[in-house]
């Protein structure tokens, strides 16, 4: 799935927000983030980007996204 399906899954699941950010890092949270180059999907926590992967294609950086946030959360 791309980023924009992602968000609208994420959504219509209704998983809390507080458990992932796109687009941008946040604490305690599952993040995808994309420069421009490489898409990244890692779990940030106190600042650090624990078990990052890098992708080249969105689609897989966001299936790997969804998959890592299910597994955290139980799903």
């Amino acid at each position: 799935m791309l980023k924009n399906e992602l968000i609208r899954e994420l959504s219509e699941m209704r998983i809390p927000h507080d458990s992932y950010s796109i687009d941008f890092e946040k604490n305690e949270s599952i993040c995808l983030m994309n420069d421009g180059m490489l898409w990244v999907v890692f779990y940030s926590e106190r600042g650090q980007k624990t078990e990052p992967k890098y992708f080249v294609d969105e689609e897989e950086a966001c299936d790997n996204f969804f998959s890592r946030l299910k597994v955290m959360l139980g799903i």
